[in-house]
């Protein structure tokens, strides 16, 4: 890129940004009260045979990743790392990122940009990146929060590492989702197309790594999930997979330029 390329993008990358602060803000407060709620609720339950009485449910539990809940790392997978918090970044993802690309295409705002001596690849890549920028900044505020909560809830034998990992797993996790929406508005989508079908790849995803694996038979399909590429059964109990982090990553990217490729070779849409 040329200085005046570089300054362009950033200055789209900005108003990307600015476009999703507000929204960002709820979501990011909403997350963070979550985490600290659902782990404070911790002391209280640690050494007392309620969890225990779960164990009999221990398939119906395996769906939602919620396994060994008398155990701190358990209990944090089960109440929200498995299931609760990548669906929660997924959710801010879709909607912050449809929301400043094929809803603004289709509102007629992204006119006035498509208008700049900038290209459309430039304009679009600008927004995605806005978008994944908000996302990582409110799972790395999750994850600081998280962090220092440990101690105070007697969480701290999970240790830094595995709360950092799982949390960074669910926001690649979102980060893809959100990505799938971003090439279904590249190719003309509007908003709610994008969404829908982003989170239609969202549930076949989790079904196929925690709902067919039940039957022993099918456990196969698991390893094509999405969801076990980013965060595995237990991200907290057992760690993130670093290769997995990676493919998933790489089909991210692949998704991304797939949308970015097809933009450039279509009419904008306009209000």
């Amino acid at each position: 890129m040329t200085g005046a390329a570089t300054g362009a993008f950033s200055e789209l990358l900005v108003r990307g940004m600015r476009a999703l602060r507000r929204s960002a803000a709820w979501w990011g407060f909403g997350i963070v009260v979550f985490a600290v709620v659902n782990a404070a609720f911790w002391p209280s339950l640690e050494g007392s045979e309620a969890l225990d009485s779960f164990d009999d449910m221990a398939d119906l539990l395996e769906a939602f990743g919620a396994q060994n809940l008398a155990t701190p790392s358990g209990y944090l997978d089960g109440q929200m790392y498995a299931l609760m918090l990548p669906l929660l970044l997924s959710g801010m993802a879709i909607a912050g990122l449809t929301a400043i690309t094929s809803g603004d295409e289709g509102a007629g705002r992204l006119e006035l940009l498509h208008a700049l001596p900038v290209s459309r690849r430039a304009v679009w890549i600008g927004r995605w990146a806005a978008a994944m920028v908000v996302l990582f900044a409110v799972a790395a505020i999750t994850a600081v929060v998280m962090v220092a909560f440990l101690p105070v809830f007697s969480l701290d034998e999970v240790g830094a590492s595995r709360i950092i990992g799982a949390t960074f797993g669910g926001a690649l996790l979102a980060a893809f989702h959100a990505s799938v929406a971003y090439a279904v508005g590249a190719f003309g989508g509007s908003r709610g197309t994008s969404a829908g079908i982003a989170v239609l790849v969202l549930v076949v995803g989790y079904v196929m790594s925690f709902l067919i694996p039940i039957a022993d038979r099918l456990a196969g399909v698991r390893a094509w999930s999405p969801w076990h590429w980013a965060i595995g059964e237990q991200p907290v109990t057992d760690g993130v997979d670093a290769g997995r982090l990676a493919l998933l990553a790489i089909v991210t990217a692949a998704v991304v330029w797939l949308g970015t490729a097809a933009v450039e070779r279509r009419d904008i849409r306009s209000a």
